[in-house]
């Protein structure tokens, strides 16, 4: 199978190594200056078996080959938003284009969005790029670390869950091949019902806890904000009211979202950097200052839902604000 990757972060060379090791046709599809760099890309799996899997030349493009049967695409949030209200003045995604310029002028092969897709974006998306996108909710996640190694988290109680019906009705047995090749790369994956909504729910319950660990200035430093760590409180409560009327979260998340509170919050951080280090390193990496354009269009996008929803937020409004408040680092 041909898959093309735009984007070639984390989340890119998790999926497009294991299925380029697979013996599957991987191009990961970056800026113009990169597309000659010759650096090896490695994933080392971090839960179960030490797996460690080395790409030696991935190969790099600056658009997507006209002879792709896939896309994944797997850039930041910010990345795909293009309206003004939604914090669009964001980066582009390769060389100046969108991520919609890049799917405009590619093949017309099925696009899976493991990013998450809140509706004005997807419906921007999809206007901009004048075709149909695919939703889907990442089963694996990462960070990359000083040596320029991608340390992941990859569980089969997590499967990548790919929107049955996002896209075009042909493209369907395209995606199931896509699931069955990702399941064989030890990628767990399969093709379930409203992967849209259920994404819209989940992504719209946990931002403040996304946004908090660049709201309080890293994670010890959010714990002795007092007024970020209340704001992420509360702004929680009323993300999940919202999300409740988005769709179904997913399963595992209200068991999470409950145990949030201000007397379980110390421990449980104090828990994990005891039991687990480096996934706390991973939060810091993945959720914090370097994601803060990602953060700040996110926020407004969910704000603009509970608006249309009649949801009232104060206290995201507040987060918001202390992120706006805090510098954008380069």
């Amino acid at each position: 199978m041909r898959v093309s990757i735009v984007g070639a972060g984390a989340l890119g060379r998790i999926y497009g190594v294991r299925l380029a090791i697979q013996g599957n046709d991987v191009t990961f599809v970056v800026r113009p200056e990169r597309a000659d760099d010759a650096r090896p890309f490695v994933i080392e799996q971090v839960n179960g078996a030490d797996r460690r899997d080395t790409l030696d030349r991935p190969r790099l493009a600056a658009a997507i080959p006209a002879d792709t049967d896939v896309v994944l695409i797997t850039v930041r949030f910010d990345q795909l938003v293009t309206r003004a209200d939604l914090g669009g003045a964001a980066p582009r995604a390769a060389g100046g284009r969108s991520v919609a310029d890049l799917l405009r002028g590619g093949p017309a092969a099925p696009a899976v969005v493991l990013t998450p897709l809140l509706p004005r974006v997807r419906a921007d998306l999809e206007e901009a790029a004048r075709r149909r996108v695919t939703p889907a909710m990442p089963g694996v996640s990462g960070y990359l670390d000083e040596r320029g190694v991608v340390r992941a988290w990859i569980t089969e109680l997590a499967p990548t869950l790919i929107d049955e019906e996002g896209g075009a009705p042909a493209e369907r047995p395209l995606l199931e091949e896509l699931a069955r090749r990702l399941t064989s790369a030890g990628l767990p994956a399969r093709l379930d019902a409203d992967v849209g909504a259920q994404n819209v729910a989940t992504t719209t319950a946990f931002f403040p806890l996304i946004a908090a660990i660049d709201a309080g200035g890293g994670a010890s430093a959010l714990l002795e904000n007092d007024d970020a760590l209340r704001a992420v409180i509360e702004a929680t409560g009323e993300c999940v009211a919202l999300a409740d009327r988005l769709g179904k979260v997913a399963p595992w998340t209200k068991l999470v979202l409950r145990s949030i509170g201000p007397l379980t919050l110390k421990p449980g951080v104090a828990l994990v950097r005891l039991l687990a280090p480096e996934f706390l390193r991973f939060l810091e990496v993945h959720f914090g200052p370097k994601l803060h354009a990602q953060h700040l269009a996110m926020g407004a996008a969910v704000l603009a839902m509970g608006r249309e929803h009649g949801v009232s937020m104060p206290a995201l409004e507040r987060l918001i604000a202390i992120l706006e408040s805090r510098p954008l680092e380069r």
